[in-house]
């Protein structure tokens, strides 16, 4: 006859045949390994467990420390509301275990006759259907003690086969893509599983869509227009969107807010403003987090949470200082915690964690020991054994998508294939994951300053290009799947390869008497200035502290000046002895040095618009500042002629999305147009270099394809 086992306790209930707990009959959601450690002590109550035995019963096969007991029985405790200074059922033993302490009974929905079901002699208690824990007879104890170590055993085996511990894509899955023009940017899964609520691309406007999956019937929710679209998701009804939008596309200046809307459309509604993209929504829908990053020296980013129905009553939960970035973040399924992104990429290392802070006490704990170099968006499993990832890990290229258990920190890759993923949302139940799929579309083309109507020359795929002296371009590329150095006659003609190497070879100058090839690189872990000669050959780490990005070399090739990849100020190095020195304190994103290596141009902001700024390297630091063509234009490229006679920079609109040429010539005080460049992206390491004799120009600029992906029936 099967017998269901009850374990009862002040108002708990603890039901071994459901792994269920309950508190006055309502249902109390545990982990697995809450679950299992609580068995553990019930069923030993009275008596101390040792560390030991916890650790070999609940985590067998894995290894652990004694800080996943503590912090299983900190949360048992919380759940229970339980007190460890006085506590009423779990009571800490100093330097040897737990003892669950408080008066526990057996309910066997259908008793057998004479013995319970462990083979006890059943005493009759003074409730129906109840039996008390009695000391049995000694040579009953192997038995018992065989019979809970096989019970446990079983249950482990049964949860090392669910998301606990075992990949989640391990089991047969389908997948499907719902978009393959590339143009959709952001997407995220309603929590019912039914439907889509995406951002779409069209030309230079975006519009919100809903897509249901039954139907495959797609619904336009907020029309096309000039907005931005930075991050979204849904609330746990399904009844809501929220977005994150702004300017288009944002250069680190235009503000972007969050929005809340039926998922139906209807009027927009702003929730707060001043954010960045990430937004999480709480279980109950009643709250709504977000990151800020002000970008100051004391607080770079930071962590807020707020009313989701009006964005009242914010808080900060945590900030960090410069250089440290937050970014994405996802509300437990419980509610109580909020896991985040937060470290730093500038200097091409893996420093990227994943941290978990309580919402209501601020404490913060690290959920894994494991370290990327990115993480872009975090989704929490259901039942909040673990997490999901897409994230970078150097010298992988893809940024995978990669489950975290929440109470080992342990890491699975379940992606492995040649695709790069970004957005990240499950349903409720966890069966369907909606994920994007990101590949980079940039392409070096030359341009003639002479008939600059001409359409450009496309040469090949690139991330950033440089002319050499003699005229030849040396450029970074991921052809080969890996960012490597290579070279290419302005023609198209002699295409090489010069670096092999797993890591990130990028940003390539050359020196003025085209002996030496300097690039930025992170082979060593993290991101340092290299030099090699033009066939690849007399390879040095030129760089050892601060590395960064090459920019100029002084003419007696003594020197290199470079951009710092941490502090983005600008700094030089002793070519012959790795010597480092600061050169400008300023924080400027873009820096350019003049062939003499006497001045450096940045843009400036001042009350009147932006400016583009020229000061001198020596001692004196004398400055002087341009008007730039349209003031309240974003610089966002800088390059120095060969001759010194003037500047080219590129001007974003924001209103129109172009990008416009212009050359600064030193000794005039009017900038000349010289071309529009349409509304293409630059290519973040590069995009910008000027010919030895002027005549021509090269950009390397594309576009992100974004396509979005469901992997269905999950388990």
């Amino acid at each position: 006859m099967e017998k269901k086992y009850l374990y009862e306790f002040g108002d708990f209930s603890l039901c071994t045949d459901e792994n269920i707990l309950r508190r006055n009959g309502q249902h109390v959601s545990l982990t697995p390994k809450m679950f299992d450690l609580l068995l553990t002590l019930v069923r030993n109550h009275g008596k101390i467990v040792e560390k030991d035995f916890l650790l070999r019963t609940v985590w067998p096969d894995s290894f652990v420390e004694n800080c996943n007991i503590t912090f299983n029985v900190r949360q048992l405790r919380k759940v229970l509301g339980d007190d460890a200074q006085q506590p009423s059922y779990i009571e800490t033993v100093p330097r040897r275990g737990y003892r669950f302490i408080a008066v526990v009974e057996e309910i066997l929905a259908k008793p057998a006759t004479g013995t319970t079901a462990l083979g006890v002699p059943h005493y009759p208690s003074s409730k129906s259907g109840r039996l008390t824990f009695m000391r049995p007879s000694i040579w009953l104890f192997p038995v018992i003690a065989l019979f809970i170590c096989t019970v446990v055993a079983g249950l482990w085996l049964v949860r090392s086969k669910g998301l606990e511990g075992a990949p989640v894509f391990s089991v047969p899955y389908e997948s499907r893509k719902l978009s393959t023009d590339g143009q959709v940017l952001h997407a995220a899964i309603s929590p019912d599983g039914k439907a889509v609520v995406y951002s779409r691309r069209n030309g230079g406007n975006q519009s919100l869509w809903v897509r249901q999956l039954d139907t495959s019937n797609n619904i336009q929710i907020v029309p096309s227009s000039e907005f931005f679209y930075y991050g979204l998701t849904v609330s746990p009804d399904s009844g809501t969107v929220y977005f994150v939008r702004g300017e288009k596309p944002r250069q680190g200046s235009a503000p972007i807010d969050i929005f809340r809307i039926s998922i139906f459309g209807g009027v927009p509604q702003k929730i707060a403003g001043g954010t960045e993209g990430w937004i999480s929504i709480s279980p109950d829908g009643e709250k709504i987090s977000y990151v800020r990053c002000p970008r100051k020296e004391e607080e770079y980013c930071s962590l807020w949470i707020a009313d989701s129905l009006d964005g009242k009553n914010e808080r900060r939960l945590v900030s960090r200082p410069r250089p440290i970035r937050i970014g994405g973040n996802k509300i437990s399924s419980d509610g109580r915690t909020i896991a985040f992104a937060v470290g730093q990429s500038a200097t091409g290392s893996n420093e990227f964690g994943l941290v978990e802070v309580d919402i209501e006490s601020g404490a913060e704990r690290e959920l894994t020991s494991e370290k990327f170099f990115n993480i872009k968006n975090i989704a929490w499993l259901p039942d909040k054994t673990g997490l999901f990832l897409t994230a970078r890990k150097l010298p992988d290229k893809n940024y995978r998508i990669i489950k975290v258990s929440a109470l080992t920190g342990e890491t699975t890759k379940l992606t492995t294939d040649s695709e790069s993923y970004s957005g990240l949302s499950l349903n409720t139940e966890g069966t369907i994951l909606l994920s994007s799929q990101v590949q980079a579309d940039f392409h070096l083309s030359i341009y003639s300053t002479d008939d600059v109507s001409a359409s450009p020359r496309v040469l090949t795929n690139a991330s950033g290009a440089a002319f050499a002296q003699n005229g030849k371009i040396f450029f970074s590329s991921m052809m080969t799947g890996d960012h490597e150095i290579w070279s290419v006659n302005p023609d198209g003609s002699e295409q090489r390869q010069i670096t092999n190497n797993p890591a990130d070879d990028v940003s390539p100058i050359v020196s003025t008497d085209n002996n030496s090839v300097f690039f930025a690189s992170n082979r060593t872990g993290e991101l340092q200035v290299w030099r090699m000669d033009q066939d690849g050959g007399g390879l040095k780490q030129v760089t050892s502290k601060e590395g960064g990005f090459p920019i100029a070399v002084s003419p007696n090739g003594r020197w290199l000046y470079y951009t710092s990849g941490l502090r983005t100020t600008l700094r030089r190095v002793r070519i012959d002895d790795g010597q480092e020195e600061q050169m400008l304190n300023e924080v400027r994103p873009k820096f350019a040095v003049s062939p003499d290596c006497q001045w450096a141009a940045f843009s400036e902001k001042t009350n009147e618009g932006n400016v583009l700024a020229i000061i001198s390297l020596d001692a004196a630091h004398s400055k002087k500042s341009f008007r730039i063509a349209e003031p309240f234009a974003d610089l966002t490229r800088l390059a120095w002629s060969k001759d010194g006679k003037y500047i080219a920079y590129v001007l974003f609109d924001e209103r129109s999305g172009d990008n416009t040429l212009w050359f600064q010539t030193i000794d005039k005080k009017r900038p000349n147009k010289i071309v529009n460049l349409g509304n293409d992206e630059f290519a973040e390491l590069g995009g910008l270099s000027l010919s030895p004799d002027g005549k021509t120009f090269a950009v390397v600029r594309g576009n992100w394809n974004h396509n979005t992906v469901l992997f269905e029936n999950l388990k």
